[in-house]
């Protein structure tokens, strides 16, 4: 077994260049505690396990939503319908619309947790917050889905830097 000095290292770059290739879906994650939402645009989202029903979700450790999550116990994994990339934008900062107005784009409701969510995602995970750890810069938050609610369209997804659509392909 070579020892740490032997194996090759990547830069950050090269890392996130090459998973830039991938295409992935794309989510809005928010929590509420109190009077305060907060949400933001994730594609680091997927199951953990259905039995019981987990998934895990990446946010960067400077993001109000670490602790928002942690106050209230609760989050909601919006996975978007392809018509949604405006929301995805403000979510993800990309937008003129200041942080503390991201709420006012779309319409927002709850399931059982009290987490906001969007009543036209494709969609909705409300979660228990389960447990959390630190890696690196970012949080991963593990979440046990109490109340789920779908809705039928095609996903918008997130590959080489750039939203895209699902093109279907003919079987």
């Amino acid at each position: 077994m070579a020892d740490d000095a032997d194996r090759p290292s990547i830069t950050a770059s090269a890392f996130t260049s090459a998973l830039s290739q991938a295409a992935n879906g794309v989510s809005v994650v928010t929590t509420s505690h109190e009077d305060m939402e907060a949400g933001l645009t994730v594609s680091s989202m997927c199951s953990v396990c259905a039995d019981p029903a987990l998934l895990l979700v990446c946010v960067n450790l400077d993001n109000e939503f670490c602790t928002l999550a942690d106050k209230s116990g609760r989050f909601a994994v919006n996975i978007l319908p392809s018509h949604c990339m405006e929301l995805a934008m403000v979510f993800a900062g990309l937008s003129e619309i200041p942080e503390q107005s991201r709420f006012d784009t779309g319409h927002w409701t709850s399931l059982s947790t009290g987490a906001p969510v969007l009543s036209n995602a494709l969609v909705a995970l409300d979660c228990e917050l389960d447990s959390s750890l630190v890696k690196g810069t970012h949080r991963v938050f593990f979440g046990k889905v109490v109340d789920v609610r779908t809705t039928s369209g095609e996903p918008l997804l997130y590959t080489d830097r750039r939203f895209a659509v699902v093109e279907p392909v003919p079987l």
